[in-house]
């Protein structure tokens, strides 16, 4: 389990595929309303879903009550959940909690970070709401609605505290009053996270392949102290520290060795340079500077530049070897004048 997964309050062992209530999470309506399979997760990754589908009979039409888990009055928590609402806007989704007050300290009993119709329909969401500690007597809202594509924030939700002596809270999302049977409604990754800095940050909320993975997976471009990778798919404005960098790369210049190949002749090679001040296919200082270097291209061209001289020099040993046999030849003759 990695550290995102252990930080997380709810029990996800439940998160299987079926349907109906599952572990700590009881279904808003009916078995067949909720149902958990596999599909296509926020960052395009294969996960487990929870998905809401209406049968028309009643209001409550999938989602789920968590069973209640206790919490500590007094410090902050993170809930968070993300949606995906498909087919049509039909009915509204909601995302909320128990136990709690507004942040002027009004008991609710029907308390919902946000509610109503995501702003776009077959995308991905992350939904945030914060409940702050008893004794908080901030009343900025610091939870929202966040575009899973971009992880900008699209929406504002409304924050909670906890009163005095309250023990447990639970995390709850819903698809409410949808008459259309060919409606959806899809869930992923609910969690709840003590805020004390060891939490996830939103970014890593959002970035996340699989809350129970030990890996990450983007689906789009990443920047590194860049707002813009451009045509990169990994873009890092600074210096890369590795052991080790593979770069795979076709056309590998082993045709150099092959019969027939016909390198540069050295006159024609030692025009180039004296004109161009830089090898054959090999880019000039000044293009580097600009555009950079390909690595799979560049150890490509230094290949077939180290085989191209390989060849050089083996066509210039067989040139000595022969310019020595031919001055041992006349050598021998000279000698053999001499003794006659």
């Amino acid at each position: 389990m990695n550290k995102s997964q252990a930080q997380n309050l709810l029990d996800l062992t439940g998160w299987t595929v079926g349907s109906g209530t599952s572990g700590i999470f009881t279904m808003n309506g009916q078995a067949s309303e909720n149902v958990r399979e596999w599909g296509e997760g926020p960052n395009g990754n294969r996960v487990i879903l929870w998905k809401a589908q209406p049968d028309g009979t009643s209001n409550a039409d999938g989602g789920w009550n968590t069973q209640a888990f206790p919490i500590i009055h007094t410090n902050m928590y993170r809930f968070s959940v993300w949606l995906r609402k498909t087919n049509s806007n039909s009915g509204a989704s909601y995302f909320g909690c128990r136990n709690v007050s507004t942040l002027s300290s009004v008991v609710t009993s029907n308390p919902y970070f946000w509610q109503g119709d995501l702003p776009q329909l077959n995308k991905w969401y992350l939904l945030v709401g914060y409940i702050h500690g008893s004794g908080d007597t901030s009343i900025i809202n610091y939870g929202g609605l966040y575009d899973g594509l971009s992880g900008a924030k699209v929406a504002d939700a409304v924050d909670y505290k906890f009163e005095d002596g309250t023990t447990t809270s639970v995390h709850r999302a819903y698809l409410f009053n949808d008459p259309n049977l060919n409606d959806r409604q899809y869930f992923y990754a609910p969690r709840v996270d003590l805020v004390n800095g060891n939490e996830p940050s939103l970014s890593e909320l959002l970035g996340l392949q699989n809350l129970m993975s030990d890996q990450a997976y983007f689906a789009g471009k990443v920047g590194i102290k860049t707002a813009n990778p451009g045509d990169y798919d990994l873009a890092v404005n600074g210096k890369i520290r590795s052991k080790e960098v593979k770069v795979e790369a076709a056309n590998w210049p082993d045709y150099v060795f092959q019969n027939g190949y016909k390198s540069m002749p050295l006159p024609e090679l030692k025009k180039f340079i004296a004109t161009n001040k830089h090898l054959p296919e090999i880019p000039s200082a000044k293009e580097v500077e600009l555009k950079g270097v390909s690595l799979g291209e560049m150890n490509k061209l230094l290949v077939k530049k180290i085989e191209e001289l390989t060849l050089m020099f083996i066509d210039q040993y067989e040139q000595s070897k022969k310019q020595s046999e031919q001055i041992n030849e006349l050598k021998s003759e000279i000698a053999n004048l001499k003794e006659n």
